[in-house]
Formats: C-alpha cells, sequence, structure tokens
C-alpha cells in the first residue's frame, strides 16, 4: 500500500504495544558478514518473526512479508513511519546508506535521501499477509503516530458522500469527504467527487429539487428561478407551495435514491402508456423525460450508493502463503480484522463468523463519524479496482456457510497474484 512522504514529526508518542516486534539498529556484526537483523521477535502465526533456531534465521528476523515499520532515534522519537511489500527488504535498503539506497531507488539529479542509518536506533514492525491489510494497519498506526498530517500520507484517496436530511429547516443535497452522521441520512460512497456531484443532479433533475440552496434559505420571500419558469421546479423559496410539502418531496427523493425504486418506475410507465393512450403527447414525452432522468441513478457510477449503514462488506483475504487466510467485517464503514484460519479449518470457521455477523449491528450513529469515513475509503479504493485481490462480498450476497467456504476455497487456491502482497513502498512521515 503506497505511502507517500509527510512532514517531520515533533513530538512524543506512546509506542508500546502499537507493534508486534522491535530489534535494535545498528545491526550486530558477524565475523565476515555484512550487517544483519536480530530481533527481540518470538513466535509468530505464519512464519513471519518466528524466533531464530538457524545462524541464517537468526540474521534476519524481519519476516518477507509486507507490512508496517517504523525507525525511531536513541531517544525513541520516531522517525519514519512506512509500509512495505517486503519488510526485510525495504528496512535493509532504506538503513543501508545513501549510496545503496539511491542504486536500487534513483531519484531526480543532485537530490540524495538522507542517511537514515546515522540516526536510527530501533525498528518496530507488523507484519500483514495482503494489501488490504497492509493498508488499513498503516491507516490505524498513522492516526495515531502522525494526527496532524496522516492524511497526506495515506496510499488511497478519498471517497465521496451526499449527505440528506429531508427534516432540516432548509433540506440541502450536501456533497462531501466526511460522513456528516445523523441527523440526515449519508448516502454513498462515491468513487469521486464528480460521481456525487452527478448522483446529486440526477435527483434534481428527476424530483424538481432545488438547484439555488441559497435563493431556498430566503423562503418564504425567496424569487423563483429560471427552473421554476421552466416548470422544473416548484418554488418553495416563494412559498408558491408550503415548505412541508417540499420536505415530502425530499424525502420521497430520499426513499427512491436509497433503493426503493421499482414503485416509483411503475408508476411512471402506467402514467406514460395512460398519457400516451389519450394522445395527450406532450404530457407523456415528459413524463419519459422524467423516467429516463430518474434511471440514470442505475450507472455503475453509482454502484455503491446506498445509506451508509448499509455498507456492510464480508472482506476475506490472504493470510500468509496459500493455506491461510484472514476475514475482516465491514459494517458501515468500520473494518473489524478478524482471526486467522487455515483453509483445513475452514468450515467451523466461516460458520462463526456468519453466527458473529447475524448477531453484531453497526454503530454508526455513535461511531466516529471521520474513522468511519477513512476506512470506508479504503475498502472503496479496492472496491474500485477492476479486479480486488481477494474476496468482497456485500452483505445480503453472503451464502451460507457451506457455500462461502467452498467459495473461498476455490479463491485461494489460486496462484497469489503480487498485487496481494501490496506494493513495496517507503514513505509516511519524512525524515527527522
Amino acid at each position: 500500500m503506497a505511502a507517500r512522504r509527510g512532514g517531520v514529526y515533533t513530538g512524543h508518542v506512546n509506542l508500546d504495544g502499537l507493534f508486534e516486534y522491535s530489534a535494535v539498529f545498528p545491526f550486530p556484526q558477524g565475523a565476515g558478514s555484512k550487517p544483519c537483523l536480530q530481533g527481540e521477535s518470538t513466535d509468530h502465526a505464519d512464519g513471519a518473526g518466528t524466533k531464530p533456531k538457524t545462524g541464517k534465521d537468526r540474521a534476519h528476523p524481519l519476516p518477507v512479508t509486507g507490512g508496517v515499520y517504523l525507525l525511531t532515534d536513541e531517544e525513541d522519537r520516531i522517525i519514519l513511519l512506512a509500509s512495505a511489500g517486503n519488510l526485510r527488504r525495504a528496512v535493509q535498503t532504506r538503513l543501508a546508506g545513501p549510496a545503496a539506497d539511491e542504486d536500487q531507488h534513483p531519484g531526480p539529479a543532485g537530490r540524495r535521501r538522507a542517511d537514515l542509518s546515522r540516526i536510527v536506533r530501533r525498528i518496530r514492525w507488523t507484519p500483514a499477509c495482503s494489501a488490504f491489510e497492509i493498508g488499513h494497519l498503516y491507516w490505524r498506526l498513522a492516526r495515531v503516530l502522525m494526527p496532524r498530517t496522516y492524511l497526506k500520507q495515506l496510499g488511497f484517496g478519498p471517497a465521496w458522500f451526499v449527505h440528506l436530511d429531508p427534516r432540516a429547516e432548509i433540506p440541502r443535497l450536501a456533497v462531501g469527504k466526511m460522513l456528516r452522521g445523523p441527523p440526515g441520512v449519508d448516502l454513498g460512497p462515491f468513487f469521486t467527487q464528480g460521481d456525487a456531484t452527478r448522483f446529486v443532479q440526477v435527483l434534481q433533475d428527476g424530483f424538481d429539487l432545488c438547484r439555488y440552496e441559497h435563493i431556498l434559505e430566503q423562503a418564504p420571500r425567496g424569487t423563483p428561478c429560471a427552473y421554476f419558469e421552466m416548470g422544473r421546479c416548484p418554488a418553495p423559496c416563494s412559498a408558491t407551495i408550503p415548505m412541508s410539502r417540499y420536505r415530502e418531496t425530499v424525502a420521497e427523493a430520499l426513499a427512491f435514491s436509497a433503493g426503493d425504486r421499482e414503485a416509483m418506475y411503475q408508476v411512471l410507465e402506467v402514467s406514460m402508456r395512460e398519457a400516451a393512450a389519450r394522445r395527450d403527447y406532450e404530457q407523456a414525452g415528459r413524463i419519459k423525460q422524467r423516467l429516463e432522468q430518474l434511471r440514470e441513478i442505475e450507472h455503475r457510477s453509482f454502484a455503491l450508493a446506498a445509506p451508509i449503514d448499509r455498507f456492510n462488506y464480508l472482506v476475506v483475504q490472504r493470510g500468509g502463503g496459500r493455506t491461510r487466510v484472514k476475514p475482516f467485517f465491514v459494517r458501515g464503514g468500520d473494518i473489524a480484522p478478524g482471526e486467522t484460519v487455515s483453509l483445513r479449518k475452514l468450515d467451523p470457521a466461516v460458520g462463526q463468523w456468519l453466527d458473529s455477523w447475524a448477531n453484531t449491528t453497526s454503530n454508526g450513529g455513535q461511531a466516529d463519524q471521520q474513522s468511519r469515513s477513512e476506512q470506508t475509503w479504503l475498502v472503496s479504493h479496492f472496491l474500485g479496482r477492476k479486479d480486488p485481490p481477494g474476496l468482497f462480498i456485500r452483505a445480503d450476497k453472503i451464502p451460507d456457510a457451506e457455500r462461502l467456504a467452498a467459495m473461498i476455497r476455490e479463491s485461494f487456491s489460486r496462484p497469489e497474484k503480487p498485487a496481494d502482497q501490496g506494493t513495496p513502498t517507503d514513505g509516511g512521515m519524512g525524515e527527522a
């Protein structure tokens, strides 16, 4: 998971418990050998950081799997937080000195990386076995370690949302990158701001909603705009219709955007045929135009659009090699990692996943909206890929336990894609 360089960290954070493993630096020198890592790691699932037994193992406790690592100085002040697809290679390259580093990562002429090997005195890391897990782990750690700048370091951009509260004094369709939560409903996610804006336009055109909210704020003494003259707005701003009736229309638009659409399609189709039967072709044409406008909401750009409390997915990723998988439970945007399980023990584990899913509800009303927003960005980032790694199963599409286990085995018995281990990257907090 890509992590771009950010600013310098200037404060202290309690690092205890944030990472699974730790090692001192400089690396101990063996007779006639190159510098190597000698860590404090002990037993760990999947062999990542296992207790060293041989000389080779003792020299390299960092795993070759992906993960997130942290470099600190002699006073344990943070220097760099970064993610990588291969922890051992990334850390060794980063601390090999500028000459060796730039041989592998050439930069612009005349620009050299700082020699971090001169100031780094401790390395911490947590392994992760998929790009999704790396992204979630990096996000979680970055929020703690650099709360003011972490958004600039993420390897995924924002998703977008549309907030609507029909009961508000002035109902409005608000586009933003952050969930607002109740009162009102957050719809989304959308992959781009343009998608969210177009979604708003579809509702405005289909339900004749106000396009100029600064005029609506003047109700009941607002001056109707050109859309009123064209018959495309009922002008609640000037009390041509009462605001209570306008709120009812906004509520209808919300219900439609949330997925309650077929009934309206059928009503409009019947009305269009009736108008044509009595040869009122002008009216039939207007109804047809409205129907076409409303059907634009079915565009693939809006495929994920729904009340955010319904943004529920079971995400299954590799958990180490080709024999283990790890579930992530996405509820209303919140991501909860599950326990890694071997494919041989998958059947009872899947049953437990489904029981847990059935007995747990989203805490969307009480959750930290910024945290939910950012985790939704991460899930959307992968859902927006043409061929996302692993399995992303929408909650209402999750099959029974037997079929789900068969689906997982079939998917993860295939050769592992390079993208599943993430992209080897270096970056994060910059250099102190």
